[in-house]
This record gives C-alpha cells, structure tokens and sequence, in this order.
C-alpha cells in the first residue's frame, strides 16, 4: 500500500511544481511583453526573470507566440483555470438578471474588471500583431471570440427582455463589443486619465442606452 500512495503523492507534487513554474513563467512574459514589447522579448528573457531554463519555455509553451497567448488567456480570466470566461458562474449570474440597469451594471462590473486586469497585455499583443505577420491569425481570432462572447452577452439580454424593440441582438452585440473593447478602455484610462471606476460607470451608462428603459421593463 505504501508504493502507491507515495507514487501518487511524488506524481501530484511534480504537478503541482510544473504548474507553479508554468504561473511563474507566464507572470514574466506578460510583465515583459508590457514593458519591452513583443518583438524585443525574448524566450531567453522570459526564462531568465522566471529563473528557469530557455528549454522548460519551450518545454511547456512551444513558441514565443503561444506564451503570448497564454498570458492573454490568463489575464482576461484573472487565473488558469480551464473555464471559459462567458461559462463562469459570477458571469453567469450576471446574464439571468432581469432588471435593465441592474442587467448594465453587472456587465459592466464585469467587462471593467476584466480590462484593468489585462488592457495592458491586450495591447501589447495587438501591437505585437501589427508587427509580426505570424500573430495576425491569433489577433483576429481572438476578436472574433470576442465579438462571440459579446453575441451571447446581447442573446441574453433578449431572452430577458431587456433589449429595446427597435435594436436586435447583433446590433447590440456590435455596440457592446465597441463599448467594452479594449481600445475604448485604453483611451479613456491611459489618454483621458479616467480611474476604472469611472470607466465602468460610463459603460454601465452606455448599455442603460441600449436596453429598455426601466419603466418599461417592470
């Protein structure tokens, strides 16, 4: 009995290390690719400020663009839990209310709190897209998620009928996807100097637009 539960336990603490090294590693890379920039980043800094070899990047990532994606990943979730960001519970939660300016400021807690965490990453890699025809595929990609993620945001607004009758669920959808997108956030915050907060109620604001108004819901 003992073979077992030792192997067991040296099994689940090499997992448990692997995925230490591999938060730690997608940490540095998401922090340098900030300050320096894709292109000027390299696996070798990455492995270097993480303190482990260029071969364990490799070993776990495979290319300096996957890293890109995966810090993406981590920072729009906020941890590397394998769960799509629209299938998480407190999103969830959100989608079911039924009341048009509680409905607004739920999504735009949310959509707020999502860009703080990972607008700066965002742009990084859209500019590295821009730069590197490689990533173009995996820029585009992840808009189009976007867009996606935004579609299941207006559906549900429909199903609760919150949605103004003259406006249907696409129209919404491309009005959240600007609304909320990172470049919006990016110029109110960084160019105009707006706190997140005020972000949020501003977006808040700009969805009351879109739904019916309260009175008309009740």
């Amino acid at each position: 009995m003992t073979g077992p539960v030792k192997r067991s336990y040296d099994s689940s603490r090499r997992r448990d290390q692997a995925r230490r090294t591999r938060a730690r590693v997608v940490a540095s890379a998401t922090e340098l690719f900030v300050d320096r920039g894709y292109g000027a980043t390299s696996i070798a800094a990455i492995a270097d400020h993480a303190g482990v070899s260029p071969q364990t990047v490799y070993a776990a990532f495979g290319t300096k663009a996957a890293l890109l994606g995966e810090a993406v990943g981590v920072a729009m979730a906020g941890d590397d839990e394998p769960v799509a960001i629209m299938d998480r519970p407190e999103i969830q939660a959100a989608l079911q209310v039924d009341d048009p300016a509680r409905a607004a400021e739920a999504f735009a807690r949310h959509a707020a709190a999502l860009l703080e965490r990972a607008g700066r990453i965002l742009h990084a890699a859209d500019a590295a897209a821009e730069q590197d025809p490689d990533l173009a595929a995996m820029w585009k990609q992840g808009h189009t998620h976007r867009l996606t993620d935004m579609r299941r945001v207006a559906e549900a607004f429909d199903a609760q009928g919150l949605l103004r009758p003259e406006l249907g669920a696409d129209a919404v959808a491309d009005a959240l996807w600007a609304l909320a997108s990172p470049d919006a956030y990016r110029s109110f915050t960084v160019i105009r100097g707006w706190t997140t907060r005020r972000y949020e109620r501003w977006l808040a604001a700009a969805i009351q637009a879109l739904l019916v108004p309260p009175s008309a819901a009740g």
